[in-house]
């Protein structure tokens, strides 16, 4: 498996504006516990001048989940996009939701975008993972229902356990 797919040489990056579209293969990445990347296209955009290099890319992916209901898995396609600002020299690293600001490692002149990528597959993977059998016709999530096995009578229902009622008696007391 090619390791290095998400690394660019800032010397092959052409002046001003350019383009390159990357495909990442199964397992290209470990995702969190409970899933796992089935494939991934990354948009990548670059923007380079003498004082800075902006990468943005657009990745879209399918990435196989486990539902946290029935513990079946299914896919489900990935979307996200980041914006990352390569400084050469000292420059104060930080990092939002949608981008970041790094800076331009002086003895590789390489541009690693891999741990962005992975990150952004992994922050919009859904917290609560269902599966789609759960949606109803209009896209919305199915209530859970109880299952009660057994026939429960009314009465008692409202049985109360005697030991309350020993505890009920002291209080009034």
């Amino acid at each position: 498996m090619d390791t290095k797919k998400l690394t660019f040489d800032i010397q092959e990056i052409p002046e001003g504006q350019s383009h390159k579209t990357v495909h990442l293969p199964e397992d290209y990445f470990e995702l969190k516990e409970g899933s796992r990347l089935i494939d991934a296209d990354v948009s990548v955009s670059f923007y380079r001048t003498d004082h800075f290099v902006k990468v943005s890319f657009e990745v879209e992916s399918n990435v196989e989940l486990t539902c946290d209901r029935c513990l079946d898995t299914y896919s489900d396609d990935i979307k996200g996009v980041f914006d990352i600002l390569f400084e050469p020299g000292s420059v104060e690293e930080t990092e939002t939701v949608k981008s970041a600001v790094r800076q331009i490692p002086s003895e590789e002149l390489v541009l690693d975008i891999e741990e962005e990528v992975r990150d952004t597959i992994i922050l919009n993977i859904p917290a609560k993972k269902i599966h789609p059998k759960y949606y109803d016709g209009d896209g919305n999530p199915e209530d859970f229902g109880i299952a009660r096995f057994g026939d429960i009578e009314p009465e008692e229902e409202q049985k109360i356990d005697p030991r309350w009622e020993k505890l009920k008696k002291l209080k009034q007391n």
